[in-house]
Parts: structure tokens; C-alpha cells; sequence
């Protein structure tokens, strides 16, 4: 099996990934009642999440990447089941599909013809942070979290997750909780996500995250 050298090009998507999970217990929390402290919010957030099951939706993506002074835009769909499934279906041109199933990772590249493969572990956070936050059920554990504005939440890492600096959570209390967040990395990159016609717990089935390499294509092992 070949390993694979060249550059993954994906940075932005696994700051995306990332919050996604995380943002499970968020998403389900109606938001009809005005807090007047951050505790307020997470106490709501925690209470909420226990119920959440899976969530399905569609999502947009603008990713600045400050190296080449670039903005990119994308969109997609996207499945998540709780406790480690994980998938996530770009658009064309992109043509990209990303499936995480327990401790293994497949990125199906169609215009290249090639599947990036990995064993899914701790060690693979900084690539792939989402995972610390799928299945998060306490929000202080891992974040410092103050309010920027009247609807706008800051959640700053307590300890190192990957190239994470900061997620700015955008809420919104006259309809859905969620309008969409922001993810700022160490080197000035930013992926802003916007989500919609999310759908919680339709019962999800496993082999939606089930993934058979097609035939014809480079496989590669990231691991190796």
C-alpha cells in the first residue's frame, strides 16, 4: 500500500470538521430564553446534549487562508451519529467525501482518483480535532468561555487542540439557536460555517458511514 507524501490541502476542512461534533449539543438547544450569564448557557447546552442521537443537514463553507491571501467557498451536506460517526459529503468542484467510523478515517478524493487512508487515534488531534468533541459533554472541561456580543459565544482551548486558537459561535434567539461559527487557527487561517435544514435524530443507520474503496483507485496509507 503506498503512503502518501504530498500535501493533504484539507487544513481548513479539519477546523470544520472539528466543530461540527462539538457542536451537536449546541445545535439542539432552543434558545428561547434570554441568559444572563455564560453558566446559564452551558448548563442548558449540557442539559440538551444527552438527548441528541444523530443530526443531518447542509452546511456552507468560506475558508481564508492567509499564506496565499485566498478565500475559498463551499458547500455540502453533512451525518453525524453519536458516539464516533462522522460523515461528510463536499459539492462539486470540491467532489470530496470524508467518513470517520470509530478509530477509521477514509478521505475519498473522486477527481483524483485516490482514498486517503488512516487509523483514527489520539495522536491524529491535530489533524483531525473534531474528535475531541464528538461526544462532548461538558463545555468547561475543555474550553474557557466568555460572551463577545449579545449573541456571540468565545471558546478558547484550555490545552493544545491542534492548530485550534479560538471558536466564535454565532447564536440566534428569534429562530434556529445556531446561525454558524467561526474557527480561528495559530497562523491567521479562518473556515466560517454556515449550516442549514438540520434535522436532529431520524435514526441514522451504521452503514451510512461504512465505507468499500472503489476499484481503480490509489489508496493511501497516512499511517505508515
Amino acid at each position: 500500500m503506498k503512503r502518501f507524501k504530498g500535501p493533504l490541502n484539507n487544513g481548513p476542512f479539519w477546523l470544520l470538521l472539528f466543530i461540527f461534533c462539538g457542536l451537536l449539543p449546541v445545535i439542539y438547544c432552543p434558545w428561547s430564553v434570554v441568559y444572563a450569564a455564560v453558566d446559564d448557557i452551558i448548563e442548558h447546552i449540557q442539559k440538551e446534549y444527552s438527548v441528541v442521537k444523530d443530526i443531518k443537514g447542509r452546511f456552507s463553507q468560506r475558508s481564508f487562508l492567509k499564506d496565499l491571501e485566498r478565500t475559498e467557498d463551499y458547500s455540502g451536506r453533512f451525518f453525524i451519529k453519536k458516539p464516533s460517526y462522522i460523515r461528510w459529503e463536499y459539492s462539486r468542484p470540491r467532489d470530496e467525501e470524508v467518513i470517520i467510523n470509530g478509530d477509521r478515517l477514509w478521505i475519498y478524493r473522486k477527481a483524483e482518483g485516490q482514498v486517503l487512508r488512516s487509523v483514527f487515534e489520539e495522536g491524529s488531534y491535530s489533524q483531525l480535532p473534531i474528535a475531541l468533541l464528538n461526544g462532548l459533554g461538558d463545555l468547561r472541561k475543555d474550553f474557557y468561555v466568555k460572551t463577545t456580543g449579545d449573541t456571540t459565544l468565545e471558546l478558547t482551548p484550555r490545552h493544545k487542540m491542534g492548530i485550534i486558537k479560538k471558536i466564535e459561535l454565532v447564536t440566534d434567539t428569534n429562530g434556529f439557536p445556531v446561525k454558524g461559527f467561526t474557527i480561528f487557527d495559530l497562523y491567521d487561517n479562518s473556515v466560517t460555517i454556515t449550516i442549514d435544514d438540520v434535522v436532529l435524530n431520524t435514526g441514522l443507520d451504521d452503514s451510512l458511514f461504512s465505507f468499500q474503496i472503489p476499484a481503480g483507485v490509489e489508496v493511501f496509507d497516512l499511517n505508515q
